[in-house]
This record gives structure tokens, C-alpha cells and sequence, in this order.
């Protein structure tokens, strides 16, 4: 496999990922995932209380979907640019949509449970 051929698929596997991550956030802001310490954003203002779960979950519904977006939109370009490029810009689209995620996540649950 050449490098170009092995950065397209390590765009498209964090394309994946960010997807995975949004739809777990998306059902656990939904309350199909109740609070739990094994999937979904376990922060300390999150997994203190149920109404900390969901607020936080649901500030973080729209920055993760955002992330799905522009890390697709990355990987779609890593096909047509040679290169590290787009692979490593999926991987900073990645990081930055769920820091932003978390931080979103943080602010309502901790909001939510004052």
C-alpha cells in the first residue's frame, strides 16, 4: 500500500471514529444511554448526577456533529491531495471537535447540577 493509500484510510477510519463517538453522544443526550462509566463523556459533572448526564451530552450533540462534518469533508480531500496533509489535518479536526465537545459537556453539566 503506498503512503497515500495509507493516509486516505487513516482519514477514513477518524472519520469513522468521530462518527462512532457522535452517535453514542447523540443517544446518551437522547437518555437512551443511561449514565454509566464505560461509554460516553464521563467527566466528574457528568457522571455526578442524571440531569449533569444529559445536559452535558446535549451541549455536546452539535460540536460533535460539526467534528463528523469537517472530518468527513478532511477525508474526502485526502483522497484528491498527496500527502500527510489531510490525514493529519482529520486528525486535529478530530481532537479539536471533541475538546470542544468535552468543554461543551463540562460547562452544561456542571450547570445542571448547581
Amino acid at each position: 500500500m503506498s503512503d497515500a493509500a495509507g493516509a486516505n484510510l487513516a482519514a477514513y477510519a477518524l472519520a469513522a471514529a468521530m462518527v462512532l463517538v457522535t452517535v453514542v453522544t447523540q443517544l446518551a443526550a437522547s437518555g437512551k444511554i443511561q449514565r454509566n462509566g464505560f461509554v460516553g463523556i464521563r467527566i466528574p459533572p457528568t457522571l455526578a448526577t442524571d440531569e449533569g448526564w444529559l445536559a452535558g451530552h446535549r451541549a455536546a450533540v452539535l460540536p460533535s456533529w460539526t467534528g463528523v462534518v469537517l472530518v468527513a469533508a478532511a477525508a474526502v480531500v485526502a483522497q484528491f491531495v498527496p500527502g500527510p496533509g489531510p490525514f493529519l489535518a482529520c486528525a486535529i479536526l478530530l481532537l479539536l471537535s471533541l475538546t470542544v465537545a468535552v468543554v461543551a459537556a463540562w460547562r452544561a453539566a456542571g450547570s445542571a447540577s448547581s
